[in-house]
C-alpha cells in the first residue's frame, strides 16, 4: 500500500552562531560573546530550509539528532542545522510544499530565487527543481519548480518505489544561484527506510537538565538500543568547515550511545569537494572488508552500521572523536558511549 508523506518547508535567512555554547573543549577556552551576541557568527546570513507544521502554521520543533547532547535548542525557537530532516519508507510518495521567504536586502533578484532538488528519489522533470530544465507545471499555474521567487511557493512530488532508494540523501537549492545558496546552508536531509528497517529509539527524557554545562550533565537518560544519527559536513562563510552548522568541540554534535547500541550513522557531504570521515576506535563493513575512514564525494554520503562495543566494530565505553577533513580544513564532533546518569566530559 502506497503511503503519501506530506511536508511543509520554508527557506529563511537568519544570523547564525557556529559555536552557540561559547566553549572550545579542544583548547579548554571560554569564547567571548561579541557585540552582536554571537560567539562565532557567520559573516552573512545563512539560508535554512526549515520544516514547518501544516500550512506553515509554525516551525516544527523537531531535533535533528534526539541523542545529541549539544544540539542547540533541540530544534525549537533558534532551530537546528540542517533545518529539515524528512523521513519516508521505500514505496512511499512524498509531497513537499516549499515556500521561499528569503528576505535578504540589497541583492540581485536572481540570488533570492530558490528551488528544491532531491537526490535519491524519482520525480518527473517538473519536480526536479534544477535550473534551467524544469518545465512549467500546468497544475500550478505554470509555475516552475526551478525558480521560486520570494514569497512564492511550489509543491514537489517525489517517489521512492525501489529498494535502491533506501538510505540518506541530500536535497538542496538548485536554482540559478543554487551553488551559492547551498553553500549558505540551503539544504536538508531525506531518510528513506528500507523494508524491515527498525525505527530508532527516542530518549525517555531530556538529555540536558537545568544547570548542565558543556562538560557536565547531571542525568543523561539510558542510551538507546537502536539509534540513528545525521551528520552533515558543510562550509559556512567566515567560519569554514562545519558539522551540522557548528564548529569547535563542545558545540559540534556529541552523540550518545551505549555499550551494545546498534548505530546507523548517516554522514553527508554538502561541500563542493571530497571529504573524509573517521570515527576513532570504531570500524564498519565496506564490501568484503572493514574500514575506519569513509571518503564522501561532494554531494554524496554513506551510512555507517556499527554495533557499539562489539568485537568486529570496536569502540567501548568513553568518548570518541568524529573527524571530518576536507581541503586542508577539519571539524570534530564526538561519540559518547555511556551507561547514562551523571556524565563529565574532558576538556583541553
Amino acid at each position: 500500500m502506497v503511503k503519501t508523506r506530506e511536508y511543509w518547508l520554508q527557506l529563511e535567512n537568519q544570523p547564525w552562531d557556529a559555536s552557540p555554547w561559547g566553549v572550545d573543549r579542544t583548547s579548554g577556552k571560554i569564547l567571548t560573546r561579541r557585540a552582536d551576541e554571537l560567539f562565532r557568527g557567520v559573516s552573512e546570513d545563512v539560508l535554512r530550509i526549515r520544516r514547518y507544521e501544516e500550512n506553515w502554521a509554525a516551525p516544527a520543533a523537531l531535533p535533528v539528532n534526539p541523542w545529541d547532547l549539544t544540539e542547540p535548542d533541540n530544534g525549537g525557537a533558534a532551530g537546528a542545522f540542517p533545518g529539515a530532516v524528512l523521513t519516508a519508507k521505500v514505496a512511499d510518495e512524498i509531497k513537499v510544499h516549499f515556500r521561499n521567504m528569503d528576505q535578504r536586502a540589497n541583492l540581485p533578484a536572481e540570488q533570492r530565487v530558490h528551488s528544491l532538488h532531491a537526490h535519491g528519489v524519482q520525480r518527473r522533470p517538473i519536480y526536479d527543481g534544477a535550473y534551467p530544465l524544469s518545465p512549467p507545471d500546468l497544475q500550478q499555474n505554470n509555475r516552475r519548480g526551478d525558480r521560486i521567487g520570494p514569497g512564492e511557493s511550489f509543491t514537489y512530488l517525489w517517489s521512492c518505489p525501489q529498494k535502491a532508494a533506501a538510505g540518506a540523501w541530500l536535497f538542496h537549492d538548485a536554482a540559478l544561484a543554487g551553488p551559492q545558496s547551498t553553500a549558505l546552508g540551503a539544504f536538508g536531509v531525506l531518510l528513506i527506510r528500507g523494508p524491515g528497517e527498525m525505527e530508532p529509539d527516542q530518549p525517555a527524557s531530556a538529555l540536558r537538565r537545568a544547570g548542565d554545562v558543556a562538560t557536565a550533565f547531571s542525568d543523561v537518560p539510558k542510551p538507546p538500543r537502536q539509534s540513528e544519527y545525521v551528520l552533515v559536513f558543510h562550509r559556512l562563510p567566515g567560519v569554514g568547515l562545519c558539522l551540522n552548522g557548528r564548529q569547535t568541540l563542545g558545540n559540534t554534535p556529541t552523540l550518545v550511545a551505549g555499550f551494545g547500541t546498534r548505530m546507523r550513522v548517516h554522514c553527508l557531504n554538502a561541500t563542493a569537494a571530497p571529504l573524509t570521515v573517521h570515527i576513532h576506535g570504531h570500524r564498519w563493513e565496506r564490501g568484503d572488508s572493514y574500514t575506519d575512514a569513509e571518503v564522501l564525494p561532494a554531494g554524496g554520503g554513506a551510512t555507517l552500521s556499527i554495533l557499539s562495543g562489539s568485537a568486529e566494530n570496536g569502540g567501548g565505553m568513553g568518548e570518541w572523536l568524529i573527524d571530518g577533513a576536507a581541503a586542508g580544513d577539519n571539524v570534530q564532533g564526538s561519540l559518547l558511549v555511556t551507561a547514562g546518569g551523571a556524565v563529565t566530559l574532558t576538556s583541553g
